[in-house]
C-alpha cells in the first residue's frame, strides 16, 4: 500500500456536488464534516444534533452564507454521503440518530470527504472561484475498520501544505469527543493540522459547534483556524 495515490480507493460514492457553474460569488469557503455515527455516539447525539442544526440555521443568517458550501458525510463502518457540497441555504434540518451503529472507519471517512473537497475546489477553481476549505473530523473513537491506511491521508495533506497558496486555504480539524481513544496518534498519523479533545455533555457539544462557526468566519475574513 506504500505506493496508493489519491486515485486508488474508490468507495463508489455519491456526493452529488453542487454545480460550479451557478456559483455567483468569486471565493467559496468549503466545509466539509466528516461526522462518526457509530454505536457509541448514541450517549450523545441528541445533544450533536441540537448543536449542529443551530449551527446551520446561525450560518444560514450570517454574512458569509452567499458563499458558505457545506459537505455532511456520516460514518461508522460504512460512509454515507447526506450531501455533497451545498450551499449553507439548501441544507436542511439533521438527525444524526438514524444511522447510529456499528463501528468505526474513520481513515476510511476522512480520505473520502478529503478526496472529494479536493476535486471539487479543483471544479470550481477551473471556474474562475477560488476556494477554502476547511476539513471538520468529529469523531469518539479510533479507527478500527478501514481500509485505507493513514499516512496516505498525511502525504495528501502533507503535498498540499507544500504549495504556498494551500498553507493558507485549506485547514483540517479532528474533534476527539470523550476519553476512550487516542486522538493524538489518530491526528498525526492522518497529518490533521490541529486537534481539539472536548467531553461529551451538551454543553460541550454546543462549545465546539461554536468553535466551528467562529473558525469558519476567520478563514472567510483571510485568518487562521483560531486555537480551540
Amino acid at each position: 500500500m506504500e505506493n496508493m495515490n489519491i486515485n486508488d480507493l474508490d468507495f463508489n460514492l455519491d456526493f452529488g456536488n453542487f454545480n460550479p457553474d451557478e456559483i455567483e460569488v468569486d471565493e467559496t469557503i468549503n466545509a466539509v464534516f466528516l461526522i462518526d455515527v457509530s454505536s457509541s455516539v448514541g450517549a450523545y447525539v441528541q445533544d450533536l444534533n441540537l448543536a449542529f442544526n443551530e449551527f446551520t440555521e446561525s450560518m444560514q443568517k450570517s454574512h458569509i452564507a452567499d458563499k458558505l458550501l457545506v459537505s455532511i458525510i456520516e460514518f461508522n463502518h460504512i460512509i454515507n454521503v447526506v450531501n455533497g457540497f451545498m450551499p449553507i441555504e439548501n441544507i436542511s434540518s439533521i438527525d444524526f440518530s438514524k444511522r447510529i451503529k456499528g463501528a468505526t472507519a474513520l481513515f476510511d471517512a476522512v480520505y473520502a470527504g478529503l478526496k472529494n473537497a479536493l476535486n471539487y475546489r479543483e471544479n470550481l477553481e477551473n471556474s474562475g472561484v477560488d476556494t477554502k476549505t476547511i476539513l471538520y473530523v468529529i469523531t469518539d473513537g479510533e479507527d478500527n475498520s478501514s481500509q485505507t491506511p493513514p499516512h496516505i491521508i498525511k502525504k495528501i495533506i502533507s503535498d498540499l501544505k507544500k504549495d504556498e497558496r494551500d498553507i493558507f486555504s485549506f485547514s483540517s480539524v479532528l474533534f476527539g469527543i470523550g476519553n476512550e481513544a487516542d486522538f493524538k496518534r489518530a491526528q498525526k498519523d492522518m497529518g490533521i493540522e490541529h486537534l481539539a479533545q472536548i467531553g461529551v455533555s451538551g454543553e460541550e457539544i454546543k462549545k465546539m459547534i461554536g468553535f466551528i462557526s467562529q473558525s469558519i468566519s476567520s478563514v472567510s475574513a483571510g485568518k487562521s483556524v483560531p486555537a480551540f
